[in-house]
């Protein structure tokens, strides 16, 4: 699990980043985790563009902080589509499910990394409360979120389950 203070830290580092220096740094995601940029890229383009950026940026704070957590694989397209795919046949499973089901399963899933998805919820969440406001529409929001998750499970999974200990991350996702 990534500690609290890890999150914090790695989102105040990554705000304070400027224009050379940002893209830079983007650059350097680009090149270490290649599907999962477009993955995210693709999966927000027909989204507002404050809300296609939104999800790029935290995208780059999240893989930081896994990066600051151990090492990562580069994670395939292939293993992101399929928690991609397991994450929407979850939610659509929720979607007649009694409340209290509902909420079970949302702390199941914070469990495994609850700081980076209190970090996602909080940035979803707040986005219409900054000093510049980001209007993003429920839907825009779920879309993000579903997103998001899919990328902080893949990265968990990368990051605990190394190739080099002879297991593919995909091995977690096995539905």
């Amino acid at each position: 699990m990534i500690p609290e203070e890890l999150v914090q830290a790695t989102w105040e580092e990554v705000a304070a980043f400027q224009g050379m220096r940002a893209r830079k740094e983007m650059s350097r995601l680009a090149k270490r985790q290649p599907d999962l940029l477009t993955f995210v890229a693709v999966e927000t383009e027909d989204l507002s563009e404050e809300a296609h950026q939104l999800a790029v940026y935290l995208l780059f704070v999240i893989a930081r902080a896994f990066e600051k957590s151990g090492t990562l694989e580069r994670i395939s397209t292939a293993i992101i589509l399929q928690q991609f795919q397991y994450n929407i046949s979850e939610l659509e499973r929720l979607e007649a499910a009694h409340d209290a089901y509902i909420e079970r399963a949302a702390a199941g899933q914070a469990a495994r990394q609850p700081h980076v998805m209190r970090y996602v919820l909080e940035a979803l969440m707040d986005a219409g409360d900054e000093p510049d406001p980001l209007e993003l529409t429920e839907e825009e929001i779920g879309t993000l979120f579903l997103v998001l998750m899919t990328v902080v499970d893949v990265l968990d999974a990368a990051l605990q389950f190394p190739d080099q200990e002879g297991m593919n991350p995909s091995t977690r996702f096995a539905s």
